[in-house]
């Protein structure tokens, strides 16, 4: 049938004959493609995929014999929107009967109505149907806008709870790419100089995974990605390789060449922070219909290729704008947890040059205690095959373990830095009363020479002297003995029982010296110290050195932690603590204490027993420390299971340092 009109994809099927010579002077009013209704597969392809208005002007007879095809028809044709103008009487209800549904008929026309309400009932069906495609559009695009809205809902979300750096980057050009369509695309990010200024712009990720290390290019307008992040502006390119040649940019095609690539349309734009400056840059390449579609390089080079409209820029910008955030809020805790692990290395360097002696020993302490954990997460039988630490917990494990001893800041650097018994001028003291002692004797000797001098003159004197020389000989190896015993006392080894019984001898003598003062050898201050059984400190000075847990738990508790790291005060505060019951502060028992605790316990004592030697006590070869944990395992106060993958995973090789 010949062709009156069509416009925006506008049909009239209909089996009049004469239809097209009774409208023929309001073609211009009803814009409409007449066809006949064997005619209906050619709307398909005459609508160019645009949603078709049809209007079915056909007879009562045609509609009753024809009806079942028809709604086949429109069925298996869900963009087509139709109505139906029967050509019946106005009292014509046959309809109701039929396959079609009832509110697609618009109105009864009959054969001999006048043309003037025929035209108008077409324009007004015409109408009608436009107000039903301008409803399904704008359905269409509240169904798009929500969908959109909703991908950027959750990117945001996504990049703004994504930890890892290098995942973020991925994760930021993937979703760019998904929400624009586009088959490819690039990240690159800027890098600033010392004082903070743009200095050049890395490559970091290609959704194309080449195998390609990061390069930089200079921030200028010479290239695509640099032009850009110089200017701050987007770029949006229906073809890279039909440049004008007048732009201040040029399009490198080697990535092209390298990856069996062609790159068509790109939308190149700047991620900027709230400070409006460029942190990075998105460049997207070849946008397609559908995201999903993996095209070939001849569709790559064809109309499959899309331009990047408007719609797409807005919504890339607007994921560039959350990208630069996360960017930015990632690159912060970067900073805040380089900060903190500065503030802490510093705090326990600075806390362990208070004892040279022991220096390192909290570093060490954190590698072991991690390398255990390491450990346990990697058995699959026994106790402990169902822990496992996440990267947050052996995080703090590790901050625990280093901040163990933070606690000593509050012990007096006299108790703390104690090698031995007495002070090294306590000690001094007592050798100088004892020489004392000695020069009193012997000035009490020569008196009774002179004496027998006065009374008997050189007679027998030599025999005398010789006597007199012998009592000075044996009240100096008597003294002189008691010095020893007194300087080894004063070490902090285990004191053996006839010293202590000695000393106890001692400390009940005095002296009367030529002045007629008694002077005692040992203060009951200096007897109390040199009696004590093993190691360097008194009770009081034990509870002071003990109480740094104490503090170590209430410094650390005044940090206010983040939710990974809020187990680390309760961990630090378990070191001491024994499965008896008998350690400190607490006195917890094995159920009370936790496992984090119970690890670090083990690295505590092993690097105490191994480290370099130390003024109070000579470090132990690797076995003799592994037997004297395992007499703590026996004495209940350290846990056997997690002793045997210590020493099983060789967890303590984990560092290396002199012992």
């Amino acid at each position: 049938m010949p062709v009156t009109k069509s416009s925006d994809s506008q049909f009239i099927i209909t089996d009049d004959p004469f239809f097209e010579g009774k409208i023929a002077d309001y073609s211009k009013k009803i814009k409409a493609k007449v066809l006949t209704l064997a005619e209906l597969d050619q709307i398909e392809s005459d609508s160019q995929g645009r949603i078709a208005k049809v209007l079915f002007y056909i007879s009562r007879y045609e509609l009753e014999s024809k009806h079942k095809e028809i709604h086949q028809f429109l069925k298996d044709h869900p963009t087509i929107m139709s109505n139906f103008i029967v050509r019946a009487p106005i009292d014509y209800t046959g309809y109701i009967a039929l396959d079609i549904e009832e509110d697609l008929f618009f109105t009864n026309v009959p054969d001999d109505a006048p043309l003037v309400f025929l035209v108008k009932a077409f324009v007004n069906a015409f109408t009608s149907l436009q107000m039903v495609v301008d409803k399904f559009e704008l359905q269409k695009r509240i169904n798009v806008s929500t969908n959109e809205i909703s991908k950027l809902t959750k990117i945001g979300i996504s990049l703004a709870n994504e930890k890892d750096f290098t995942k973020l980057l991925r994760d930021i050009l993937n979703s760019a790419r998904e929400i624009s369509n586009s088959d490819s695309g690039s990240l690159y990010l800027v890098e600033k100089d010392e004082r903070g200024n743009p200095r050049n712009l890395r490559f970091k990720i290609s959704a194309l995974d080449l195998n390609s290390d990061e390069f930089i290019l200079p921030i200028n307008k010479k290239s695509i990605a640099g032009y850009v992040a110089f200017t701050g502006k987007q770029l949006n390119i229906p073809n890279v390789y039909e440049l004008s040649g007048k732009e201040e940019y040029k399009f490198n095609s080697d990535f092209d060449k390298m990856s069996n690539y062609y790159s068509k349309s790109m939308l190149v734009v700047p991620m900027k922070d709230h400070h409006d400056e460029v942190v990075g840059v998105i460049q997207l390449i070849n946008r397609k219909k559908n995201f999903q579609t993996k095209l070939t390089l001849e569709e790559m080079k064809s109309n499959s290729i899309l331009d990047y409209d408007k719609y797409s820029e807005e919504l890339v910008m607007a994921v560039a704008g959350q990208a630069a955030v996360a960017i930015q809020n990632n690159n912060l805790v970067h900073d805040i947890e380089t900060l903190f692990e500065g503030f802490v290395t510093a705090s326990v360097s600075a806390i362990e040059s208070r004892d040279p002696t022991t220096s390192g020993h909290s570093f060490r302490v954190a590698q072991y205690t991690v390398g255990l954990a390491e450990s346990v997460n990697a058995i699959q039988t026994g106790r402990f095959k169902d822990i496992h630490f996440n990267e947050s917990q052996v995080k703090e494990i590790r901050y625990a373990s280093l901040l163990h001893d933070f606690g000593k800041v509050g012990v007096r650097e006299k108790v703390l830095v104690k090698a031995k018994k007495l002070e090294d001028y306590e000690l001094d003291l007592i050798r100088w009363r004892f020489q004392f002692i000695l020069k009193d004797v012997e000035a009490k000797l020569s008196q009774k020479k002179i004496e027998y001098l006065k009374k008997h003159g050189n007679s027998g004197y030599a025999e005398f002297e010789k006597s007199i020389q012998l009592e000075y000989t044996l009240e100096k190896e008597k003294l002189e003995e008691m010095v020893r015993v007194i300087s080894e006392s004063n070490e902090p080894s285990i004191l053996e029982e006839g010293n202590s019984n000695f000393l106890e001898e001692i400390s009940k003598m005095s002296y009367h010296t030529t002045d007629g003062n008694q002077l005692n050898l040992l203060m009951p201050k200096e007897f109390g110290f040199l009696s004590i059984r093993r190691g360097s400190l008194d009770f009081e000075e034990r509870r002071e050195i003990e109480s740094h847990v104490e503090h170590t738990f209430q410094f650390l508790s005044k940090i206010p932690w983040t939710r990974e790291l809020k187990m680390v005060p309760a961990i630090a505060h378990g070191h001491h603590e024994k499965l008896n019951g008998s350690g400190y502060p607490r006195g917890l028992s094995a159920v009370e204490i936790p496992v984090q605790a119970k690890m670090m316990a083990i690295a505590d004592i092993f690097d105490a027993l191994t480290d370099q030697d130390r003024p109070y006590k000579k470090a132990v070869p690797l076995e003799r420390a592994f037997d004297i944990l395992k007499m703590e395992v026996r004495d209940q106060h350290i846990d056997g299971d997690l002793l045997d993958i210590f020493i099983g995973s060789k967890a303590y090789e984990k560092i290396s340092h002199k012992r």
